[in-house]
């Protein structure tokens, strides 16, 4: 089998209908993106458990948020507001039980993910370190758990306006 050189059209969004039938074909455009990953995660000796961690993480950023909630058409486009509105808003809404621990978890798939990304040069080194940034403000993300957690009536609804965040 031939080995399919990783490009940036691995990163785009498919989004024409939201079906199952798109999902399967996202899936497919964007296995190369995770194989890629894994080989990358492997090369800097992470045990297999967190290979798979980082792996699963990072998809469930790419395959169930990003393709679906947000309105840029490839990761590559990706920025700090990005990771701020995914796991800052939409996790803590959307997760049956959203917890710290599993943030913190998240976060350091992300950062692995986007390193690998700009170590490849889809991204930029300025937009690596503003997502590296935010990957390791882990206080704001432990205080936005909190306030969601406390938060009722207008102050639930300043909550979820912080990130614009469409319903």
């Amino acid at each position: 089998m031939v080995k399919m050189k990783l490009t940036s059209k691995h990163f785009e969004c498919i989004k024409e209908d939201n079906s199952e039938e798109e999902n399967n074909r996202q899936w497919e455009k964007s296995k190369i993106v995770f194989d890629e990953f894994k080989k990358y995660l492997s090369s800097k000796n992470y045990k297999n458990e967190l290979v798979e961690r980082q792996l699963g993480y990072s998809s469930y950023f790419m395959m169930n948020y990003f393709f679906v909630y947000n309105d840029e058409l490839s990761v590559l486009a990706s920025n700090d507001i990005t990771i701020r509105t995914f796991l800052g808003n939409w996790y803590i809404r959307k997760s049956w039980s959203p917890n710290f621990k599993e943030m913190k978890e998240i976060l350091s798939a992300l950062f692995d993910f986007f390193e690998f990304i700009c170590q490849n040069e889809f991204i930029t080194t300025t937009q690596f370190e503003k997502i590296k940034q935010v990957c390791k403000d882990k206080d704001w993300f432990e205080q936005r758990l909190k306030t969601y957690k406390t938060a009722d009536g207008s102050g639930f609804k300043k909550w979820i306006d912080e990130y614009n965040y469409d319903w």
